[in-house]
């Protein structure tokens, strides 16, 4: 079998005309080159090289055996390469928890340009909430603040509420002049929400009315782009937020001066061994969005 290195040597030879200017070229002794060239002309039986007092010119046999090597030495140098640039550079690993709804909307062409391993899973905020105490998450992304755990929390951005319906629901004509009787139709209506809590129905009830709905939902959805493209062909009520709302065959059926708005957060436990991977990422995503705004 023909030693790779002899190949590579007998190139830079004949790229170079000399043993001297070779043996630069590949940081070897002289000695050391004729060795290499001297045992591939052994090897295959044909001479390689004329030798004169100023210059190796190469043979018939030279020739043709430098144009046969030239491409495959040039690729497998590539890979060579590569290889050990993949090898020297070390890439971040983490595994991030969201929801469906923040991925789709946040996540989905943002996170593929970061240039580190990246696992994401996906569930309900009370299931990602217990993963991240569980240690099966390192860090959460878009989810409200909570006080079940002890989480470290550091804000991305603040989402407004908006109260939305199907596109066939009538609106009784000036009720949202009267809150009372506003409250009481709102009331009767069916409703769909996006957790058992309700929280962002009472949040958006205690803005508008300043009380506590009651209203028991019938539906519970835990995805608000599920929720908008449900009542698309269903009738019902919802509160979502509004940069989810720029459908067609769902409205906005009362306007309301007071908004009413929920914070986003990442959520991470302080006692973690992956909080380098966490800034990394956070500081990638806090790049993006900047970028995005301009």
């Amino acid at each position: 079998m023909i030693n790779l290195e002899w190949l590579r040597t007998f190139s830079s030879i004949y790229e170079c005309n000399n043993i001297t200017e070779a043996s630069k070229k590949l940081n070897m002794t002289q000695p050391g080159v004729s060795k290499h060239l001297s045992a591939l002309e052994n090897h295959i039986g044909k001479k390689l090289f004329e030798r004169t007092t100023r210059k190796l010119e190469p043979t018939e046999y030279g020739k043709f055996l430098y144009t046969q090597i030239t491409n495959p030495l040039q690729e497998l140098e590539k890979v060579e390469y590569y290889s050990g640039q993949r090898a020297k550079k070390e890439r971040y690993a983490i595994t991030i928890g969201c929801t469906t709804d923040f991925f789709k909307k946040e996540l989905i062409n943002k996170i593929y340009s970061f240039d580190m391993y990246i696992v994401t899973t996906f569930g309900t905020e009370k299931d990602l909430i217990e993963a991240l105490e569980t240690d099966k998450i390192q860090l959460l992304v878009g989810i409200k603040k909570h006080n079940v755990y002890d989480h470290e929390f550091k804000y991305i951005k603040t989402e407004t509420l908006e109260l939305i319906c199907s596109e066939d629901i009538v609106i009784p004509k000036n009720i949202e002049k009267n809150d009372k009787e506003l409250i009481k139709w709102l009331e009767k209506q069916i409703w769909f929400s996006y957790d058992n809590n309700q929280k962002d129905i009472e949040k958006f009830w205690e803005t508008r009315f300043n009380n506590n709905p009651k209203i028991i939902p019938r539906y519970i959805l835990p995805s608000y782009l599920d929720i908008i493209e449900t009542l698309k062909n269903n009738n019902g009520f919802s509160i979502v937020p509004k940069q989810l709302c720029k459908q067609k065959l769902i409205k906005v059926p009362i306007e309301s001066s007071k908004m009413t708005e929920q914070k986003l957060f990442y959520s991470f436990k302080s006692k973690n061994s992956k909080l380098k991977e966490i800034d990394f990422f956070i500081d990638k995503m806090e790049k993006t969005n900047t970028s995005n705004v301009f």
